[in-house]
């Protein structure tokens, strides 16, 4: 895949969502939706799960990406949706600091759903990971994992969805700030069923060690 695509891709959900795409790592340089992209790209084809939706700034894209490659596969998306990080910044926070003082709402969500126009491809379960339903009658080939950062919480995602990928895991926020999400990383790398394929800006992958060729 083109990363001009990619990157063009990004930049018109950028330009129109309501809110932010949480895209650019520490580094600057390193545009994590875009590495989204490549994986789901490089994935071929099936349904792809997102763990951390805020208003859709990867979800969306990977939707608009998978109707331009005419991949097969829906998004879903599992995100509490009751706030920015409600469980460390105050039980009624639910503005985003980071994106001039939108709120993380189911409303601002769908909004940005419908602004794209990729309703048809996104199927929204609002709930944390940990709260969920149970995943044994769905496979996805590409699962990204940004939720909560903290509390164990990356690692229990990871045991999460490990079985039912049969592709890429991808983790956000890799970084020295993100130690729960460190650890995660090292725990998947130690699965005998999967290795490291990618560790650059703070995005992690792995892919199911069967399916290299």
């Amino acid at each position: 895949m083109n990363d001009e695509v990619l990157t063009a891709i990004v930049k018109s959900v950028e330009e129109k969502i309501i809110g932010r795409v949480a895209n650019i790592s520490h580094d600057g340089i390193t545009n994590n939706v875009e590495v989204v992209l490549y994986f789901i790209a490089e994935a071929v084809s099936g349904n792809y799960l997102e763990i951390g939706t805020l208003f859709g700034g990867s979800a969306i894209p990977v939707a608009i990406l998978k109707k331009l490659l005419k991949q097969s596969g829906l998004v879903f998306c599992i995100d509490p949706l009751n706030g920015y990080y409600r469980g460390r910044f105050g039980p009624d926070n639910e503005i985003d600091p980071h994106s001039a003082g939108y709120a993380v709402t189911p409303e601002t969500l769908f909004q940005n759903i419908k602004l794209f126009g990729v309703g048809d491809r996104i199927f929204v379960m609002q709930a944390s990971s940990t709260d969920c339903p149970s995943l044994d009658f769905l496979e996805f080939s590409v699962a990204y994992i940004d939720g909560d950062h903290w509390n164990g919480v990356p690692v229990r995602d990871w045991l999460y969805v490990k079985d039912h990928v049969t592709r890429f895991v991808i983790f956000d926020n890799c970084d020295d700030h993100h130690l729960d999400v460190q650890a995660a990383c090292k725990v998947a790398a130690a699965d005998p069923e999967w290795e490291c394929v990618y560790d650059e800006g703070i995005s992690y992958v792995v892919e199911r060690i069967e399916c290299v060729e």
